[in-house]
């Protein structure tokens, strides 16, 4: 559903123009079945991928079980470029940054997806050096960020473990979940115009009796018009915030009186019914709370490690230009 309707919350955001390439040549590949975007940008002539049971099934359950697998002989050296080598680890490195939805492509392609990416950065790299591009003050100061973020992740990969555990899971599940009803759901069309006096034509013709999923299929600017504007379930958490106001406001039958704007479009809404889900399972909300944990440990860790550093802020015109300095209090 999510994918289809304009109401909902967008689930991507845009792909950075460094990986640009290679998104749009997985999409090739995972939606229209193509073979030749890796042959043209050199991935042909990568050697094959190493044999380990990762790289002997036809497709991964997961690209994070994948990157598992390649971790386990992280100095493996399966290319080089220029007389440098790349790792397995390194490849496995690359597979944390893709897309979950290309765990479906087989691993054998992944595989050459995450080399042939590492090698393109590689031979930009080896080719900068030769121009000294290294030796600038800007390539400096951007490596020396770089390795800050780094060992932040190091850091968080290595505390999180210790503070999201199933037992704290349980335990957030009893507090949080546990003996309280499930979320609140509503089923609503909508008709979508691209202008407000569209949609106000639309509710005018709706008032005299015309069907809405009939008139939704006739001009609704929505993917699901061809549904007769059908949207099902959602919880509001799901819709954007305009829309999930109106139509958790609404009770099963009413129609907007009143056009809502939200992406762009202007929206004629109609609640079907309502429901309350049960009590989910600690199964069910695993993955949820899990998420919420390491929010919620990532926040402490952040607070703490900030807390235990002096820091001196000597504002934009630097050292000199400011008397005073602002050490941040512990709380």
């Amino acid at each position: 559903m999510g994918d289809r309707a304009t109401p909902l919350r967008a689930t991507c955001g845009p792909v950075s123009a460094r990986r640009m390439g290679l998104a749009s040549c997985l999409a090739t590949l995972l939606f229209a079945g193509g073979s030749a975007c890796f042959a043209q940008t050199g991935a042909a002539a990568a050697p094959p991928p190493p044999t380990t049971p990762a790289t002997q099934v036809s497709t991964p359950g997961s690209l994070a079980e994948l990157a598992a697998q390649f971790e386990k002989s992280p100095d493996t050296v399966v290319a080089d470029v220029g007389g440098t080598p790349l790792t397995l680890g390194m490849v496995a490195d690359r597979l944390h940054e893709f897309p979950e939805k290309f765990a479906v492509l087989p691993t054998p392609l992944i595989y050459h997806a995450a080399l042939d990416d590492l090698i393109q950065q590689r031979s930009l790299a080896v080719k900068a050096r030769e121009l000294g591009l290294d030796k600038t003050a800007e390539t400096q100061r951007r490596s020396g960020e770089a390795t800050d973020r780094a060992l932040g992740q190091a850091l968080m990969q290595r505390i999180i473990p210790e503070l999201v555990t199933d037992k704290a899971i349980e335990d957030r599940y009893n507090a949080t979940i546990a003996g309280k009803p499930g979320a609140e759901e509503v089923r609503f069309r909508v008709i979508a115009t691209a202008t407000e006096a569209d949609a106000i034509i639309v509710l005018e013709v709706l008032s005299k009796g015309t069907g809405f999923d009939a008139l939704a299929q006739k001009v609704s600017k929505d993917p699901s018009g061809f549904n007769g504007g059908e949207i099902g379930y959602a919880r509001r958490d799901s819709l954007t915030p305009e829309i999930g106001a109106v139509v958790f406001a609404l009770v099963p039958g009413q129609t907007t009186a009143f056009p809502v704007r939200s992406n762009g479009l202007w929206f004629v809404l109609q609640v079907e019914a309502r429901r309350q889900q049960g009590t989910p399972s600690l199964a069910e909300s695993k993955a949820t709370l899990t998420a919420d944990l390491t929010r919620d440990a990532s926040a402490e860790i952040l607070r703490k490690t900030r807390a235990a550093v002096v820091v001196n802020d000597y504002g934009p015109s630097g050292m000199r230009g400011h008397a005073e300095t602002t050490v941040p209090k512990s709380h």
